[in-house]
């Protein structure tokens, strides 16, 4: 008798439409950035900036944060038109897929700031991440290629 209850019970809780948040999907880095934008519009300092452009950070535009949103698959054209809706400036010809060992591909964009929430809640976005960062070579001690 129970059971039938149990199970309406979690069919009813599961289809809610839980929507993520960005602090689920992001990356901490990007949330760190984009802090550090707003906090950067709100009381500009010159130590800030400093910080900004030493984490690699494009200080040109402190409204877009450049980032990697990754997928489990390529965006179809209806969601790059939501994407698009959103003011995001999407580098279709930077998609790299899903491999062996990473079951999401990624593709580049340029974001408003007060966008991140918006595109978290997009069921299609797996995670965010910046695209905005200070690159080493990952060789180890090798020398250099000349």
């Amino acid at each position: 008798r129970l059971l039938p209850l149990l199970i309406c019970l979690a069919l009813v809780m599961t289809s809610c439409g839980i929507v993520a948040t960005p602090e689920e999907k992001a990356s901490s880095l990007l949330l760190t950035q984009i802090e550090l934008r707003q906090q950067q519009i709100a009381e500009p300092t010159v130590e800030r900036l400093e910080q900004m452009k030493a984490m690699g950070m494009n200080v040109d535009n402190l409204h877009i944060q450049r980032i990697c949103i990754y997928l489990s698959e390529p965006l179809t054209q209806p969601q790059i038109e939501e994407l698009e809706a959103l003011r995001l400036s999407l580098y279709l010809d930077s998609w790299i897929p899903p491999t062996g060992i990473h079951p999401q591909g990624f593709i580049i964009a340029d974001m408003p700031i007060d966008r991140l929430e918006e595109l978290a809640e997009k069921d299609y976005v797996v995670r965010l991440d910046t695209a905005e960062r200070v690159l080493e070579p990952q060789n180890g001690s090798q020398p250099q290629l000349e």
